[in-house]
C-alpha cells in the first residue's frame, strides 16, 4: 500500500511539473541553482536536497540521477547529508530543465526541478529620433528607436531618458518608462525645452546587463514641421517688385523667432517657378524684386525654423506688377510667297530676343511699311498674335513691326526684305529624333562664304499648334540644330533656309516625328468589283493626328471556310488591291494591317463572299473552248490525211546537185508544185536555165585547164553563143516566161573549136543559182553577172558528178545530152 502510493504520488508530481516548470520544491525533495539566469556557454551548480519524510527513500539502495533538457547526465555525489550536487561547466542551450530524479532498481521518479536561461546583454537600441509636435495641446515631444537585434528570451526593459538646462541653468532629468514591447514614447512638456540643446537617450536592461543609445543632442523646434503660412495681401507699388505680408498659423503665432522663408512665382502663362529665400521675423514683410514690368505672377510661400521639415505650401496669390512701354527688339522672319510676282504675299513671323520685354500682360503688334519715295508709314497689320499675312509691292523698301501696351509702345524693329529669289538650297538636310521632346536638324551646304545666315523653321501639321511657326536664325558656321518643345507621336515639317545677301533660297524639307508608335486605327475596308475569283478592295487614308508615325506599309490577311490563309503586302502609297485566285461561292474573312516605324494595329475583320458562276459564264468558257478543241483535233487529222501535201509546204523537196542531174530534176515530182508555162502546155518540155557557151582563142587552148576562171559570168538576159551569133528560138521563149528572173546555171566550155572538139568528159560549173541548194556553197562558185576572163583554169571548175570512164563513146554522148536535152542540138559528130 505504501508503494502504491509512492507511485501515485510521483506521477501526481510529474503532471505538476508539466504544468509548472518553475517549481524549485516538492514534499519529497527541493532543487536549487547558482544561477537561474547566466551568460551563454558559462557553468553552473544545481543541487538536490532530499527531505527525510520522503517515502521514495525509505527503500535501501535508493541513489540520485539529474537529466537536462530530458538527457541525464553524469551521476553526482552527495556533498553534505541528503544534498547531491550536480555541476555544468558549458551552458550552450538558451533553455535549460535540470531535474532531479530518485531511483531504485526499476524505475526513476523525480522528485524536483529547475529552470535556467542563458543568453546574452540586450542590444543597442538603434535609429534614435525625436520630432516635437506642434498641433497637439500640450504640445509633446515623440521619440521612437530601434530595439536592435534580438540575442535571447530573456526580459528587457526600456528607460527613455530626456536631460536639459532650464533657464535658471538647473540641470533637469527625466526618465520615461514605455509599455513592454513599444519603441516609442511620448514625452509631456515638462520633459523638454524649446530653443535651446537638450540631450536624449535609450537604456535597455536585463538580468545579464545594460546598454545605452548614441546620445542625441537637439533643440526640440528644430525637429518641429511649422503649419503652412498666410498670405494676408501683396503689394505692387514698385515697379519689378511684390510685396508679401504673411503670419503664422493661429495656433503657432506664439513663434517670434526668426524663420527661413522660401517664395516661389512664376508668370500665369508660363509652367516653370522661380525661387526665393529669405530669413525674416513673422511680423515683417517679404520684398521680391527683379519681376517683369505688367505680369502677372501667382506666388506660393513656406516656412521653417532652422534646419526644421519645411512647412507645406500657403494659399496661391495672383499679382501683377506695374506696367511700362515695351523694350528691346523682337527677332522676325519674313518670307515672300511667290516673289516673282509684282505683288508677292509676305508672311512675317517674330518672336521676343532675350532682351526683350514686354512689360505689360495685354500687348499687340504692328506691321508697317514705307515705300520708295514716301516716308509715310502704311498700317498693314494689327494682331496679338506673333505673326501677320500680307502683300507687300515692288516699291515697298522698309517695314517695321511695333509693340504696343497700355503704357506706350517699343521702338520699331526694322525688317530685311529678301527680294532675290531662285537661290540654291543647302546641299545636305537629315533631321533626326533626339528625345520625345526634341529633333536635332544637320545640314551642309555647297558654298558658306556666300551665305549670312540659316533660318531652321518646324511647325505641327496638326493639333492645337497647327498654325504656330517656330524658326531660329542660326550663325552661318553652324550647321546643327535642336528644335524643342515638341509633342511625341505629333507630325512636324521641319525646313532649313539659307539666306544670301539679297535674298532667301529655298528650302529644304523634311517631316518626322520625335517618337513613332503604332497607329490609333486602321482604315476600314471597302469592297469594289467582287467576282468568283477576285475580290477588289479598297481603304481610304487615315487622318494624320491619328498615323502616330510615318505609315510604311499595308499587309491584307485573308482566310477562307478551310483556313486556308494568305497575305497581300502593298506600299505605304497604295490604297487599293485585289485578291486574285480566289475560290467561287466562298466566304472570306479579310482585316487590314496598318504598320509605322512604331508598332503595327490590325482594323475589324471584314466578310466578303465570292461571286458563283453563272449558266451564261459556264458557255463563255465552254463555247470557245470546245470551239478551240475542235480546230485542234481537225488540224490534226488534216495533218495526217493530207500528210504528203502538207509536207510540199512545209518540207519542200530541194536537189541535191551533188546527187542528181538535169533531166533527174525534171521528173514529174518537181513539177508538182511548179507555175505551168503559158505558152507550152507540154510540161515534160521544161527550160530550167540557159547555157552559155564558150571558145577560147587557139593561143589559150594550149594552156590547157591552168587558165580557165569562173570568177566572171558575162550574162545580159539572153542566152549567148561564142562562136554564133544566131539567137535560139528556145532560149527567147524560155526568156520571155521567166521575165529575166533566171540566170545561167552553167558555161559549157570549149578548149578548142567545137567542131574540132574531141568527146571528153563533161565538166560542169556550180551557178549562183536562184533555187536553195541542200549543201554550202563552196568558195570557188562563181558569181551573178560577172564577165569571164579568156583564160580559164580548168583545175577550178567543179563537178556534179563523177564522170564513168568505162563508157564507149556512143554511150558517152548519149548520156551527155539525155541528162542535157538543151544541147542535144549541139551535138556534133566527131568525123565531121
Amino acid at each position: 500500500m505504501s508503494l502504491q502510493w509512492t507511485t501515485v504520488h510521483a506521477v501526481l508530481w510529474t503532471i505538476l511539473y508539466l504544468f509548472t516548470k518553475n517549481v524549485r520544491a516538492s514534499p519529497c525533495a527541493e532543487v536549487n541553482s547558482s544561477s537561474t539566469v547566466v551568460p551563454l556557454g558559462s557553468a553552473v551548480s544545481a543541487s538536490c536536497y532530499i527531505k527525510k519524510e520522503c517515502t521514495l527513500t525509505q527503500t535501501s539502495g535508493y541513489f540520485i540521477k539529474w537529466k537536462r533538457n530530458a538527457q541525464f547526465i553524469h551521476r553526482s555525489n552527495a556533498s553534505q547529508k541528503n544534498v547531491y550536487d550536480v555541476y555544468i561547466t558549458n551552458l550552450t542551450d538558451m533553455q535549460n530543465v535540470l531535474e532531479c530524479f530518485v531511483c531504485d532498481y526499476d524505475t526513476c521518479n523525480i522528485v524536483g526541478a529547475v529552470e535556467i536561461r542563458a543568453g546574452y546583454p540586450p542590444s543597442v537600441p538603434q535609429n534614435l529620433t525625436c520630432l516635437i509636435n506642434l498641433n497637439e495641446s500640450p504640445t509633446t515631444l515623440e521619440c521612437t528607436w530601434l530595439h536592435g537585434k534580438k540575442t535571447s528570451d530573456i526580459p528587457t526593459n526600456y528607460t527613455l531618458y530626456t536631460e536639459f538646462r532650464d533657464v535658471s541653468n538647473k540641470l533637469q532629468r527625466f526618465a520615461f518608462v514605455p509599455p513592454p514591447d513599444e519603441n516609442f514614447f511620448r514625452v509631456p512638456r515638462f520633459g523638454f525645452t524649446l530653443f535651446y540643446e537638450m540631450q536624449v537617450y535609450v537604456v535597455a536592461m536585463n538580468a545579464l546587463g545594460q546598454t545605452t543609445s548614441k546620445l542625441l543632442v537637439m533643440d526640440p523646434m528644430i525637429t518641429a514641421k511649422l503649419d503652412a503660412p498666410v498670405i494676408q495681401g501683396v503689394g505692387t507699388q514698385t515697379f519689378g517688385c511684390l510685396e508679401y505680408k504673411w503670419s503664422l498659423s493661429p495656433t503657432q503665432k506664439w513663434i517670434k523667432k526668426t524663420l527661413n522663408i522660401e517664395i516661389k512665382f512664376k508668370p500665369v502663362n508660363n509652367k516653370i517657378f522661380s525661387e526665393e529665400k529669405f530669413n525674416y521675423r513673422p511680423d515683417k514683410k517679404v520684398k521680391v524684386c527683379g519681376l517683369l514690368h505688367g505680369m502677372s505672377y501667382e506666388s506660393q510661400m513656406r516656412v521653417r525654423y532652422q534646419s526644421s521639415p519645411w512647412s507645406e505650401w500657403s494659399n496661391t496669390t495672383v499679382a501683377t506688377t506695374p506696367m511700362k512701354a515695351p523694350t528691346g527688339r523682337l527677332v522676325t522672319w519674313l518670307k515672300l510667297q511667290k516673289p516673282e510676282s509684282r505683288n508677292p504675299t509676305a508672311q512675317l513671323f517674330w518672336k521676343p530676343s532675350l532682351q526683350f520685354r514686354p512689360n505689360s500682360m495685354n500687348v499687340s503688334y504692328t506691321v508697317s511699311l514705307i515705300g520708295e519715295f514716301t516716308k509715310k508709314k502704311e498700317t498693314v497689320c494689327v494682331t496679338d498674335q506673333q505673326h501677320c499675312s500680307f502683300q507687300i509691292h515692288a516699291k515697298v523698301k522698309k517695314v517695321y513691326l511695333t509693340t504696343l501696351n497700355e503704357a506706350g509702345k517699343s521702338h520699331p524693329t526694322e525688317v530685311a526684305v529678301y527680294r532675290r529669289r531662285g537661290l540654291d538650297p543647302v546641299s545636305f538636310f537629315n533631321v533626326l529624333p533626339q528625345s520625345e521632346e526634341s529633333l536635332m536638324a544637320n545640314w551642309k551646304s555647297t558654298d558658306n562664304s556666300v551665305i549670312s545666315a540659316y533660318v531652321l523653321e518646324w511647325k505641327a501639321l496638326c493639333g492645337m499648334k497647327q498654325n504656330h511657326v517656330s524658326f531660329e536664325i542660326v550663325d552661318r558656321n553652324q550647321t546643327r540644330m535642336v528644335a524643342s518643345g515638341l509633342e511625341p507621336y505629333m507630325p512636324y515639317e521641319i525646313s532649313v533656309y539659307p539666306k544670301y545677301g539679297g535674298g532667301i533660297g529655298r528650302p529644304y524639307s523634311s517631316v518626322v516625328y520625335t517618337k513613332q508608335k503604332a497607329p490609333s486605327t486602321s482604315p476600314k475596308l471597302d469592297t469594289g468589283q467582287i467576282t468568283p475569283t477576285f475580290i477588289e478592295l479598297y481603304w481610304d487614308e487615315i487622318p494624320l493626328e491619328q498615323r502616330n508615325g510615318i505609315i510604311t506599309g499595308y499587309k491584307i490577311f485573308y482566310r477562307d471556310e478551310k483556313n486556308n490563309t494568305g497575305v497581300k503586302d502593298t506600299e505605304s502609297t497604295i490604297r487599293h488591291v485585289v485578291l486574285k485566285d480566289l475560290y467561287p461561292f466562298t466566304v472570306y474573312e479579310i482585316f487590314l494591317m496598318t504598320s509605322t516605324n512604331g508598332g503595327s494595329v490590325n482594323g475589324s475583320i471584314v466578310k466578303v463572299k465570292t461571286a458563283s458562276i453563272d449558266a451564261f459564264e459556264i458557255v463563255l468558257i465552254v463555247i470557245p473552248a470546245c470551239v478551240g478543241l475542235t480546230l485542234f483535233f481537225f488540224g490534226v487529222f488534216t495533218c495526217f490525211i493530207k500528210q504528203k501535201w502538207m509536207k510540199k509546204y512545209l518540207w519542200p523537196v530541194i536537189p541535191d546537185p551533188a546527187n542528181s542531174n538535169i533531166k533527174k530534176w525534171a521528173t514529174a515530182d518537181s513539177l508538182e508544185c511548179m507555175q505551168p508555162f503559158k505558152e507550152d502546155k507540154d510540161p515534160m518540155i521544161v527550160y530550167l536555165s540557159n547555157i552559155s557557151i564558150l571558145s577560147l582563142p587557139e593561143k589559150e587552148m594550149l594552156k590547157g585547164d591552168e587558165n580557165i576562171k569562173i570568177n566572171n559570168w558575162p550574162y545580159n538576159g539572153k542566152s549567148v553563143d561564142a562562136g554564133h551569133n544566131e539567137p535560139s528560138h528556145d532560149s527567147e521563149s524560155f526568156e520571155l516566161e521567166q521575165q529575166s528572173e533566171s540566170v545561167p546555171y552553167a558555161t559549157v566550155v570549149f578548149a578548142e573549136p567545137y567542131r574540132r572538139q574531141p568527146v571528153s568528159p563533161p565538166v560542169y560549173l556550180r551557178s549562183e543559182s536562184t533555187q536553195p541548194l541542200l549543201a554550202e556553197e563552196e568558195p570557188s562558185s562563181p558569181r551573178q553577172y560577172e564577165k569571164i576572163t579568156n583564160q580559164v583554169n580548168l583545175a577550178d571548175v567543179h563537178h556534179f558528178s563523177s564522170f564513168n570512164k568505162n563508157l564507149s563513146v556512143k554511150e558517152e554522148n548519149a548520156s551527155l545530152w539525155v541528162d542535157f536535152p538543151m544541147l542535144r542540138c549541139l551535138e556534133m559528130n566527131s568525123k565531121s
